[in-house]
C-alpha cells in the first residue's frame, strides 16, 4: 500500500511546541543535502547531544525533522549546500519560530563576527521552499527559485527583499461555532474541496476519512469532535501498519484504517521521525534502485545490440563454403579448364543436381585459381571463428548483466545496492565518480533458512553472496542448488554428510525457484548437484559458474513462501 503522509498545519504546529526548547541555541556543526530538496542541519546541544534537523521542500515529503538516523549522503555538494556552509556552519541557532497560523517556520543564526542570518523553511506542498536571508531580510540565495513569470506576487531570487506568501483566509478550526459549519456544509460544492479550502487544520486523508460518513449530520458531528480534540489537546500520533510497512500517519483515529495496525507515539517529532524516515529512506532506495537499473539495461541493450550485429557478420561468412566447394571443382576440373577462361559452370560434386557459376582469373591455371579460392576461404573461416567466440563471450556477458539486473530489482536495502555499485564499478560499467556517500552501513546478512527437517539452507541475494555461500560457506559434500538456464540466486544446503530428505530438497529448489527470474512461473526447473562438481571458469564474471552431475527437479516458486515467513 502506498504510504499516505500529510505534513499539516496542527502537526507542524506540535512539532514546533515540543521541539523548541531542542533547537534553540544548538550548534549547526555541519550541513549535508540530499537531491534538490533536503537539507541536513548537524547538531549539537548540551541536553540532546548530536542529532540532525532536516528541512525538506520534497513535493511530497516537505517536512522539518528530528532525527538521529543516518543517510547516504551525496559526493558531490550542490551550490546552495556550499552556500549554506558558508553561512551557517559553526552558527548557533538564537531563535527558532513559527508565523502564527502559517506553515512557516523560521530559524535565525548568529555565527560571530558576521551578520545575523535567517532560515526561512516555507512548508506549502509543491511550492514549498527553504530561503536564505541577511539582516535586512534581503534574499541570499533559496534551494528554489521563483521567477515574476512564475508568481506575479513575489520572487523569490537573490538580491530581492523577502516577501511572506499571502496570509490564508480560513477559519481557525477551534473557533469555529454550529452555524458557522451548517452554512458551511450546506454550499452545494464538493465537500472535500470547501472543507480544505475554508477550515484549518484539515488535510486531504483526515477530510476523505471524515466524507466516509456520506451524511452531513455525521459529518458535522466528526468535525466538531476533531474541535473538541485539539481544544483539549487530546492528541495522539499514530502511525498505521500494514505487512509491517507503514501506510497513513494522523493525529486523530482514522476509521478507514481500523482494522490495521496501530504505532502510537508520546510526541509527534518521534512520529514524524519514525514515519518520515521511512518513507525518505525508501525514497531514496528506490532513486537509487532506478538509477543502478538504468545502467544495466543501457548496457543490456548495447551488447543485445552488438550480438546482432556479429549474429549478421556470421551469417555473411557462412558463406565461406562456397568458397571452398569452388576450390574443390575447380581442383576436379582442372585438366578441362584452359588458362584464361573468364567463367565456368559445373556441378556441384556433393548436389550433383545443383551448377555452381565460378569466376576465374584470367591470368591464372584453373590450379591457380582453386588455391586463391581456398586462401579466400581459411581467411574468411578463420573470421568466423573468432566471431562464433566475441559472440559467446558476449551472450555470457548478457547473461551476467541479466542477472544483475535481477539482483537490483530484488534488492531490498541500502547495503545490497552497494554491494552491486560496487560489482559494477570494478566491471567497468560504471566509470563517472561516485553519487553517494554511504555512512556506517552495516553488511547485509545472508539469507539462511531452516528445513522442516532441521537442514540450514543458505540463499545468494546477488553475485557477490552467490560466491561466498558457494565457495567459502559450502563444503564439498553439500548440494548446491540453481535455477535451469535464468539468472538466479545460488542456493546452498547443508548436508553435514548426511542424506538430504525428498522435502528439504523439495524446500531449497521452491526457494531457488522463487529467488530467480522465474518467481512468477508455475513450475521453474531447478538444478542441484554437490558442491565439489561446481567450479568457477577463470577469468568468469562474478557469480559465473559451471556445475557437472546435475539432476533437476521442478519446484514451485510460491512454495518457498512458508519458509521465509519463518527466516531465521
Amino acid at each position: 500500500m502506498k504510504l499516505k503522509l500529510s505534513f499539516d498545519l496542527l502537526t507542524l504546529e506540535l512539532f514546533y511546541e515540543e521541539t523548541k526548547d531542542i533547537v534553540l541555541n544548538s550548534i549547526i556543526e555541519k550541513i549535508y543535502q540530499i537531491g534538490n530538496t533536503d537539507i541536513f542541519l548537524e547538531l549539537f546541544s548540551v541536553d540532546q547531544g548530536r542529532y540532525k534537523l532536516v528541512l525538506s521542500v520534497h513535493p511530497q515529503l516537505y517536512r522539518i525533522q528530528i532525527t538521529k538516523k543516518e543517510f547516504p549522503y551525496p559526493a558531490r555538494p550542490p551550490s546552495f549546500l556550499m552556500l549554506l556552509r558558508k553561512h551557517l556552519e559553526g552558527g548557533r541557532i538564537i531563535q527558532y519560530s513559527l508565523v502564527p497560523q502559517e506553515r512557516i517556520v523560521e530559524l535565525k543564526i548568529k555565527r560571530f563576527p558576521e551578520e545575523d542570518k535567517k532560515l526561512i523553511l516555507e512548508l506549502m506542498g509543491k511550492y514549498s521552499n527553504l530561503i536564505l536571508l541577511n539582516e535586512a531580510n534581503i534574499i541570499i540565495d533559496s534551494i528554489k527559485h521563483v521567477t515574476s513569470e512564475v508568481s506575479r506576487f513575489r520572487e523569490i531570487l537573490p538580491g530581492v527583499p523577502y516577501i511572506y506568501p499571502p496570509k490564508t483566509q480560513k477559519i481557525s478550526l477551534p473557533d469555529i461555532d454550529e452555524n458557522k459549519l451548517d452554512e458551511i456544509l450546506s454550499k452545494e460544492v464538493s465537500l472535500k474541496d470547501l472543507l480544505l479550502k475554508e477550515l484549518t487544520y484539515m488535510n486531504p486523508q483526515l477530510v476523505n476519512d471524515i466524507l466516509l460518513e456520506n451524511d452531513k449530520e455525521k459529518i458535522k458531528k466528526r468535525i466538531l469532535e476533531i474541535k473538541e480534540k485539539i481544544i483539549k489537546k487530546d492528541l495522539t500520533p499514530i502511525v498505521y501498519i500494514h505487512e509491517g510497512e507503514p501506510v497513513a500517519f494522523s493525529l486523530f483515529p482514522l476509521k478507514e484504517y481500523e482494522n490495521f495496525e496501530r504505532k502510537e507515539f508520546d510526541k509527534v517529532y518521534k512520529a514524524v521521525d519514525y514515519v518520515y524516515s521511512y518513507a525518505f529512506d525508501k525514497t531514496l532506495f528506490e532513486q537509487q534502485q532506478r538509477r543502478l537499473l538504468e545502467i544495466v539495461k543501457e548496457n543490456i541493450e548495447k551488447v543485445t545490440e552488438k550480438i546482432r550485429e556479429f549474429e549478421e557478420q556470421i551469417k555473411e561468412g557462412e558463406e565461406a563454403e562456397k568458397l571452398r566447394i569452388k576450390g574443390e571443382i575447380l581442383l576436379l576440373n582442372k585438366d578441362q579448364i584452359k588458362k584464361g577462361t573468364e567463367k565456368i559452370i559445373l556441378p556441384n560434386p556433393y548436389n550433383p543436381e545443383e551448377m555452381v557459376e565460378i569466376e576465374l582469373d584470367l591470368s591464372l591455371s584453373a590450379f591457380e585459381n582453386a588455391q586463391k579460392y581456398f586462401k579466400k576461404y581459411k581467411k574468411l573461416k578463420r573470421g568466423i571463428n573468432i566471431l562464433k567466440e566475441q559472440k559467446q563471450k558476449l551472450e555470457e556477458e548478457l547473461y551476467y548483466l541479466n542477472s544483475l539486473e535481477f539482483s537490483i530489482e530484488n534488492s531490498k536495502s541500502f547495503p545490497e545496492l552497494r554491494e552491486i555499485e560496487e560489482e559494477l564499478e570494478k566491471g567497468g560499467y560504471i566509470k563517472e565518480r561516485k553519487e553517494i556517500i554511504y555512512k556506517r552501513e552495516k553488511k547485509p546478512e545472508l539469507l539462511k533458512f531452516i528445513s522442516s527437517d532441521g537442514f540450514e539452507i543458505y540463499v545468494g541475494k546477488n553475485n557477490r553472496q552467490n560466491e561466498i555461500i558457494t565457495f567459502q560457506i559450502a563444503k564439498p559434500e553439500d548440494l548446491w542448488l540453481h535455477a535451469r538456464g535464468i539468472p538466479g540466486a545460488h542456493v546452498i544446503i547443508k548436508t553435514n554428510n548426511q542424506e538430504v530428505p525428498e522435502s528439504t530438497l523439495y524446500e531449497a529448489c521452491s526457494l531457488a525457484a522463487y529467488f530467480s527470474k522465474g518467481k512468477y512461473s508455475s513450475y521453474v526447473p531447478v538444478d542441484y548437484t554437490k558442491r565439489k562438481y561446481v567450479t568457477k571458469p577463470k577469468e568468469s564474471k562474478p557469480g559465473f559458474v559451471v556445475y557437472k552431475n546435475e539432476k533437476t527437479m521442478f519446484a514451485k516458486p510460491e512454495d518457498a513462501l512458508t519458509l521465509l515467513s519463518q527466516k531465521t
